[in-house]
């Protein structure tokens, strides 16, 4: 049903998670986890039976189109394997899903996602359209959400800077709905996509030396199947670049490991080119079950 080298737009993401809940509610259940600042729900799916959770989550930045369609792919290709109980890349996928749920959020920025895909006009809200309009970026470059705000340095860490005049920390409806997430869900990980460069981030310069060691560890797991580099600590170090993101304030809430995913190459474009859906796919496909199995061993 989930066709990768195609665009999806918003409603069409959200009718496919609402079509994979209907043909596999036996074990799993999509909810509304939140909104946009412009309105949009953010939906959460659930996969599995069991308390403890892996969060997995993409879109936080409107211009990445292809993860989203990646993880509904992953919930079909999943859920069949549970219901069937077929092993992905010799994983076995009921027992872990059975043990374990995952949370899969595709979309954590809608608003930014349809902007980036068919212009400023996706935005409702006209003060908003107008404050986009203004900062002189390319819809296809946009990576913010309706409020011109970079969700992806809007978390209350350590690591925070303000970047606009009318944000604070956790400022935004979609950051505050991963928050939501992250306290309301007992969950042992965090895996979070994004594009480009083919790269695994594990470090985080705000923990300690054993939570990066460990992290790591997994990061090498997650980089045998995928093939990814994985992060040098500097990069994770440069706040006033990177600081304020989701896997940070993950970390240094929890305790948990928390990764980020850089799917497709570094010369990609934006939009991200569709013909690139099926080779990311087959990198990344079973990198949430390695992290959960590495999680349980």
């Amino acid at each position: 049903m989930i066709a990768l080298g195609q665009r999806y737009s918003y409603e069409e993401i959200c009718l496919s998670l609402r079509t994979l809940a209907d043909c596999y509610g036996e074990f799993s259940l999509c909810r509304r986890a939140g909104e946009s600042q412009d309105g949009r729900p953010v939906f959460l799916y659930r996969l599995g039976f069991g308390r403890k959770s892996l969060v997995v989550s993409a879109g936080i930045h409107g211009r990445e189109g292809v993860n989203p369609v990646l993880l509904l792919r992953m919930i079909e290709d999943y859920s069949q394997a549970f219901r069937f109980r077929r092993k992905i890349s010799g994983r076995d996928v009921s027992g872990l899903l059975k043990a374990y749920s995952i949370l899969f959020i595709p979309l954590v920025n809608p608003d930014g996602y349809e902007i980036a895909r068919s212009g400023f006009s996706a935005v409702a809200n006209p003060f908003y359209r107008r404050m986009a309009r203004g900062q002189q970026i390319s819809h296809e470059e946009w990576k913010y959400n309706a409020r011109c705000v970079d969700i992806n340095r809007n978390f209350p860490c350590r690591s925070y800077v303000q970047r606009r005049l009318w944000e604070y920390p956790g400022s935004e409806p979609e950051t505050q709905t991963m928050m939501r997430v992250f306290r309301d869900y007992d969950t042992i990980g965090y895996l979070d996509f994004h594009s480009r460069g083919k790269v695994l981030y594990y470090y985080r310069g705000a923990m300690s030396r054993t939570y990066n060691q460990r992290c790591r560890r997994y990061a090498r797991k997650l980089q045998a199947l995928c093939g990814y580099s994985l992060g040098r600590p500097g990069q994770e170090l440069a706040y006033g670049k990177q600081g304020g993101n989701s896997v940070q304030y993950y970390s240094e809430r929890t305790g948990n490991p928390a990764i980020t995913v850089e799917t497709l190459s570094e010369s990609a474009s934006f939009p991200p080119e569709i013909w690139g859906q099926e080779e990311a796919y087959r990198e990344v496909r079973a990198l949430p079950l390695a992290f959960l199995e590495a999680l349980s061993a």
